[in-house]
Order: C-alpha cells, then structure tokens, then sequence
C-alpha cells in the first residue's frame, strides 16, 4: 500500500511536470518584447516588462499598459515558474481587483536563471491558462512570444514600433 501511494505520488508530480517545459539557452538573443495574448477571440499584444527589484526573489512581470491587464509573470525565485495574474481598475473578480490564474501549460526558454541589477533577461515564452469563469462561461488566456528586460528597469511601450521609455524601478 505505501508503494502503492509512493508510486502515485510520482506519477502525479511527474505529470504536472510535463506541462511545464524550462530551458536555459545562453545563446538566445531578444531585443524587444512582444507577446500575442488571445483571451476568448480578442487578440492584443504585451510590449512592456517590469520587475520586483529583489534579485534573491525575482519576479519579471510582461504586460501591456491599461485599465485592465493580463500579466505574464515569470518567477525566478525557486527556478523559473510562470504564472497568469489578471488586474482590473474595478473589483471584477469576486470583489477583488486581481486573480491569480493558473497554467493548464507552458513552455520557458530563457539565457540564465540568476541576475542581478542591470542584467538583461532574455527568452521565449508560450503557455495556456486552465479554464477561468465569469458570467457568460469560461474562457482560457493563450500566450506566445519573446522578452527582452533589464533588471531594475521598468521598460514601457504601448505599440511595437515605439521606442521604449525607460525608467529606474527604485
């Protein structure tokens, strides 16, 4: 029976593993960020990244600039995880104005895994949210794309063709 249950433990960790791909490619270059964001049928396009400014618990945050954002968050403090964080100016969900949501997949290809200020962090990133309720049903957040972003920088554009504005994160 404790094999049993050992043996299942395994095979559950193992298969939330696999939706979960990281890769660390030092040789990866990006110079900008554009990530396509499909949620339900409207497509729009994140451009600008920020971080934490805590390099022992680093959280680099990809997202677009508005009243309600869908931030992509890649999570460097025990390895690389990436998470889904909506936020709106108005408490939509449930009274709260953000929710946590998390990825049924992804796929995490990045140049390093440990930096510190003025270092740039570079990678591709591709995931898909499980199913998030609201009042007509549920829908699920889709997500493909390249980052660029120095730490301790927020680096802010609203359209690809734009040039970034660039500001000291303190």
């Amino acid at each position: 029976m404790k094999k049993t249950l050992q043996i299942l433990i395994i095979l559950t960790f193992g298969l939330n593993l696999s939706a979960q791909n990281v890769k660390i490619n030092t040789e990866i270059k990006v110079d900008s960020t554009e990530v396509k964001i499909i949620e339900s049928d409207f497509i729009y396009y994140a451009y600008s990244t920020f971080d934490n400014n805590e390099t022992d618990s680093l959280i680099v945050t990809i997202g677009n600039v508005g009243t309600s954002v869908t931030a992509i968050k890649v999570d460097l403090t025990d390895g690389p995880k990436v998470y889904l964080t909506l936020w709106s100016d108005y408490a939509e969900f449930k009274g709260k104005e953000t929710l946590n949501v998390e990825l049924e997949s992804y796929d995490l290809e990045l140049n390093a895994t440990e930096f510190k200020k003025g270092d740039r962090i570079m990678g591709r990133i591709k995931g898909k949210s499980k199913p998030i309720s609201n009042s007509i049903g549920e829908y699920q957040i889709e997500f493909n794309g390249e980052f660029s972003h120095t730490i301790g920088k927020l680096m802010i554009k609203k359209k690809a063709e734009e040039n970034y504005r660039i500001i000291d994160n303190e």
